[in-house]
């Protein structure tokens, strides 16, 4: 059984919703070595996961007609990189948000790269949210 982009979707909005459940609790993350420096940071980061945990969950039902909310997806997902990836080798947030960051990154280049062979719509389609 081959892996469609309709599943790739549902289950990475699950993996957000995994990371919210995870931001939570700082004495978790704490203990995996995430050093996020006040709870509240820790719950604003779960609460967006959560949303976009709920956008892609939705989307995922319906993907030829909500693909643009993937496709942003895709952007949000590098800037987490860019943002994680230096934060966890150079700064104090943790070794741990290196294969996050590397984690995001790789969604979505799945997303950005997937969602035009599946759908078979070019990219500016996907930014700008038309259909043909």
């Amino acid at each position: 059984m081959s892996f469609t982009m309709r599943q790739f979707v549902f289950w990475s909005g699950a993996y957000n919703a995994g990371l919210a459940l995870f931001l939570l609790f700082p004495p978790l993350y704490l203990a995996f070595g995430l050093n996020i420096p006040a709870p509240l940071w820790g719950w604003l980061l779960a609460s967006f996961l959560g949303f976009t945990s709920a956008v892609l969950i939705l989307a995922s039902r319906d993907l030829r007609t909500r693909f643009s909310l993937v496709y942003w997806e895709s952007l949000l997902r590098y800037i987490a990189a860019l943002l994680l990836i230096p934060a966890g080798l150079f700064g104090d947030l943790g070794l741990i948000a290196v294969p996050l960051g590397l984690g995001d990154l790789a969604i979505g280049l799945v997303y950005m790269f997937g969602l035009p062979k599946e759908l078979g719509l070019p990219h500016s389609a996907l930014l700008w949210d038309r259909c043909s």
